[in-house]
């Protein structure tokens, strides 16, 4: 039969202890020690998520003061576009006043050089018809005094 020697169990036996020597002192510490860095990977992956999560919050964030500060320039632009438009008006209505008024006082001053023009004119020929009749007074043939008086016009108005 099977017979059992004593080396063969001590050595079981030693086998035994030895692997519940090591399971207690080497299998312990680095079970443990493989758990705090899975620990410490599990906390950093935490982290990064976080990490993550903010910077996408900040994305938006910045996303919606990007729209916010879009829809303010265009206000601006708008704005602008406006007050211009009116101040174009502004400017279009005055320039057509200052021209009316330019007008207005050129017509009034070739109204008045017209009118002075008109009365020497009409002083001329008063001066003209007085002589002429001083002339027809002096004068005895009235053809003579008629061509006189006609190349006195004629020299006149040339």
């Amino acid at each position: 039969m099977l017979r059992i020697d004593l080396n063969i169990v001590w050595e079981i036996i030693n086998v035994l202890i030895l692997f519940a020597l090591v399971k207690k002192f080497l299998f312990k510490p680095v079970r443990e020690i493989l758990k705090k860095r899975n620990d410490e990977i599990e906390a950093s992956y935490q982290a990064a998520e976080k990490t993550n999560k903010d910077a996408d919050d900040l994305k938006a964030q910045l996303a919606a003061s990007a729209s916010k500060i879009a829809e303010n320039e265009e206000k601006a632009v708008a704005d602008a576009k406006v007050k211009g438009a009116a101040e174009y008006d502004r400017i279009v209505s005055e320039a057509q006043s200052k021209s009316e008024q330019i007008i207005s006082e050129a017509r009034d001053k070739a109204k008045a050089v017209a009118d002075q023009e008109k009365r020497k004119a009409e002083d001329e020929i008063t001066g003209m018809v007085k002589e002429a009749a001083a002339k027809i007074a002096e004068s005895e043939s009235d053809e003579k005094l008629y061509d006189d008086f006609l190349k006195e016009v004629s020299q006149n108005e040339q």
